[in-house]
């Protein structure tokens, strides 16, 4: 059985909605849905957790960043500049049109389901963090290399240092494999190494941010 992954599950989301338009329900406005099936079928509805932060480093123009998951969530951990949302006030808010938005939950299907109803509105650039807050802590604010490193675990942890660092995060090098987190950027499916969020808590506070 395939996993529901975030992009699986937006399709999924497209795929119903196609339905419902074949039984008579109303279009949704401002996107034709077989143009979002075709991006997310493209993997241009994602941003990875690095681009993100190099966005943000940088001040973006434009960048908006929420967080969909619960409050205490939120309080605990979130994206540097990510403002705290539901679902429902979301769609409610009124986005200028250079809003560059970047949405994120527990790597669920929660902001993939709000990429898709937010350019179903006709908001267009939009990207959601497919791993959530365990990419962001994976890649960004723990990032680790193992004692055997291919190539391109060097290159993509020689990207994530500097980030790192500017986010108060605690890189790390010559870890045992096991211990080194794995997503749909190291081609799987599967996490292998959860982060422990409690620690990157701490030493974000101690940070002072």
């Amino acid at each position: 059985m395939r996993t529901l992954t975030p992009r699986r599950l937006a399709m999924a989301a497209v795929v119903l909605a196609l339905g419902a338009l074949a039984a008579g329900e109303p279009r949704p406005p401002g996107q034709d849905l077989m143009a979002l099936a075709a991006e997310i079928e493209a993997e241009r509805d994602h941003v990875s957790a690095p681009e993100l932060a190099q966005w943000i480093r940088r001040g973006e123009p434009g960048l908006r960043i929420f967080d969909l998951r619960a409050r205490a969530e939120y309080d605990e951990l979130h994206v540097a500049g990510a403002e705290w949302v539901t679902l429902e006030g979301l769609l409610r808010l009124s986005l200028p049109g250079d809003a560059k938005v970047v949405l994120y939950s527990e790597g669920g299907a929660h902001s993939a389901q709000a990429w898709l109803l937010l350019r179903a509105r006709g908001v267009r650039a939009v990207w959601f963090l497919r791993e959530g807050m365990y990419e962001w802590i994976a890649r960004v604010l723990e990032p680790r290399l193992p004692r055997d490193p291919s190539p391109a675990e060097q290159a993509e942890y020689d990207v994530a240092l500097p980030l790192s660092r500017y986010f108060g995060g605690v890189p790390r090098r010559d870890v045992p494999r096991a211990q080194v987190p794995t997503g749909y950027w190291t081609g799987s499916e599967t996490r292998a190494t959860t982060p422990r969020v409690a620690e990157a808590v701490g030493r974000i506070r101690r940070r002072g941010c």
